[in-house]
């Protein structure tokens, strides 16, 4: 019988990772992402988020075919509404899109961390960081 102990769970989800989950977790692991700290199959009560980034309360998932199937479908707004309830956004990908357009996958994570914190970079080891934000008055912003 497998284990339900949430910390053996997301370990054997770690070491089963898709080839465009592993990729993604290149880019974000270690601070390397603009200097924020994100975790990977974070456990929250019966769910396991890809990627959360507590400081931001975001979580970032990159989802496949099965996500499209009717009963994960059901689960998924299960999941989406509780994490409502908690504050924390939830940005979805397909793994389509990020093996498609992987620079605007990670402008739209940095956007996201942007606009819940406030912050453009964390500094904190600066050398490990990967993304780097743009500078801001490069950003084209909509008008209002």
């Amino acid at each position: 019988m497998p284990s339900k102990n949430p910390t053996e769970v997301a370990r054997r989800l770690r070491r089963n990772q898709t080839e465009e989950e592993k990729q993604l977790w290149r880019a974000l692991r270690a601070g390397r992402f603009a200097g924020f700290k994100f975790r990977r199959q974070h456990p929250l009560e019966t769910y396991y988020l890809d990627f959360f980034c507590p400081a931001a309360l975001l979580a970032v998932e990159l989802d496949g075919f099965h996500h499209g199937l009717p009963e994960q479908q059901g689960h998924d707004v299960a999941r989406r509404e509780l994490l409502m309830k908690l504050g924390i956004e939830v940005l979805r990908f397909w793994n389509h899109q990020w093996r498609d357009n992987r620079e605007g996958v990670l402008m739209t994570i940095w956007d996201a961390l942007h606009q819940r914190t406030g912050c453009v970079q964390i500094v904190r080891k600066e050398q490990n960081q990967r993304f780097v934000p743009p500078d801001s008055k490069q950003i084209l912003r909509p008008k209002m």
